[in-house]
């Protein structure tokens, strides 16, 4: 036997079916990964990180400071009242320094925070690969949903034509004088039921078109749409496989894993209080009329220069204290994580499986509901079948067919949603072709 549309259904999650000018899932979200604003922000984050880096290596290089004034100065003092005229001197001076320093050490301070920007930089960078992957799937879930409630509304709208015509069989057998009045009274109140099923439906459309747009940026365009094809050839064949993938992939533990360095740099940025400061610095000044001296100075050195603090209240210590206590906790915070991801990892699997059985089973329950409808309505035509038992094995083969529809995009967003805790929903896994 043939089987009707469960067959129809099943294979639209392995093929494509649109023709040249269809939009399919790939088309659409290559746009996303160009314009979406999260992408697009994480992308200036990583930008800014970057810039971050070279701010870091400036204590580096040397430190060059100019400084310089110039104005009237009048000098009231012992010295000059003792003087001859007795009286204040008043003179216009000018002054003038350049300063270099050059640091030689500050307990690796320098190196410290240069590494923690660069895994600042790593950690945007990671979370470039985790937004992506989430708006990814955002827009994928918008996507199939929009697909979704436009078959939904499919079927009910063929199940209001089918109670329709029995509506009209049964009004034209009391017509005859070979039906009853009840019997069109239940058809009409079945069809007011499969209306609303269908107004339902429609409501559902729209609120998937509402979360299409905010992914997209755009109205979906419905009738060009195609059923996505579902990567069934990147899912692993094991679940300990699925997970061992997720621990090395998922962006979400390489975040985790750079807030642990980070609380490790932070216990040397501490340490490096403990060190001495040692810096070059080379000054040449230009004094004129300085102090109401007459004429002019100029003086130049160059010396090895050293700041130590000896005692800072027990602030270093404390804060030695603190950095180890949070470097423990952001360790405990990544062992957690890593249970989560395992978790996700496990419950996805567990929901493509489960997608996978009910596949199978509403697809049987499909085909023998139709059988079971046709059967009814055969002994109707004959006479031998009451007009609520051909509604009622119509309404279960309405509801099989709404459970089989459901369950063939719930079992494609399943093997999505399996990809994104593994880590693994990206252009390359989803060839996604970006222009």
């Amino acid at each position: 036997m043939i089987r009707p549309i469960a067959t129809i259904i099943a294979a639209g999650s392995l093929l494509w079916s649109g023709g040249a000018d269809a939009n399919p899932l790939e088309k659409e979200l290559a746009s996303i990964l160009v314009d979406h604003p999260q992408i697009q922000g994480a992308i200036k984050n990583i930008e800014a990180a970057r810039y971050g880096i070279e701010r870091a290596r400036g204590p580096m290089f040397p430190r060059i400071t100019v400084t310089g004034d110039t104005g009237p100065e009048v000098v009231d003092s012992p010295t000059t009242r003792a003087s001859e005229s007795g009286s204040d001197v008043a003179r216009t001076h000018i002054i003038g320094g350049v300063t270099v320093t050059q640091n030689v050490f500050n307990g690796f301070l320098t190196t410290t925070q240069l590494r923690t920007a660069a895994i600042n930089k790593a950690l945007t960078e990671v979370t470039l690969r985790g937004t992506t992957q989430q708006v990814l799937f955002e827009a994928i879930q918008a996507y199939v949903d929009v697909l979704k409630q436009k078959r939904l509304i499919e079927i009910a709208r063929e199940t209001e034509a089918t109670i329709q015509q029995q509506l009209e069989l049964e009004d034209e057998r009391v017509q005859r004088g070979t039906g009853i009045t009840v019997d069109v009274l239940q058809a009409k109140s079945r069809l007011q039921i499969a209306k609303e099923k269908r107004v339902n439906f429609e409501g559902a459309l729209q609120d998937a078109i509402s979360k299409y747009t905010q992914a997209f940026n755009r109205p979906p365009p419905i009738e060009t749409m195609t059923d996505p094809r579902v990567p069934a050839e990147i899912v692993p064949s094991s679940l300990e496989q699925a997970i061992e993938i997720a621990t090395s992939e998922n962006p979400s533990l390489a975040n985790s894993g750079n807030n642990v360095e980070l609380a490790r740099e932070k216990r040397s940025l501490i340490a490096a209080e403990l060190y001495p400061v040692v810096d070059i610095v080379g000054k040449s000044n230009y004094e004129h009329n300085r102090n109401t001296t007459l004429g002019t100075r100029r003086d130049y050195s160059l010396v090895l220069q050293a700041t130590w603090d000896l005692f800072s209240g027990f602030a270093t210590r404390s804060g030695q204290a603190q950095t180890a206590y949070e470097y423990a906790a952001v360790r405990d915070a990544h062992r957690h994580a890593v249970n989560k991801v395992m978790e996700q990892t496990r419950i996805a699997w567990q929901a493509v499986l489960t997608a996978r059985e009910r596949l199978e089973l509403l697809e049987n329950a499909v085909n023998i509901a139709s059988e079971v409808f046709d059967s009814r309505r055969a002994l109707r035509e004959a006479g031998r079948e009451t007009v609520i038992s051909v509604l009622d094995a119509e309404n279960e083969v309405n509801n099989a067919q709404i459970n089989l529809t459901g369950a063939t995009y719930e079992e494609r967003v399943a093997v999505f949603q399996l990809l994104l805790a593994m880590g693994r929903l990206n252009a390359t896994f989803l060839n996604i072709a970006v222009e």
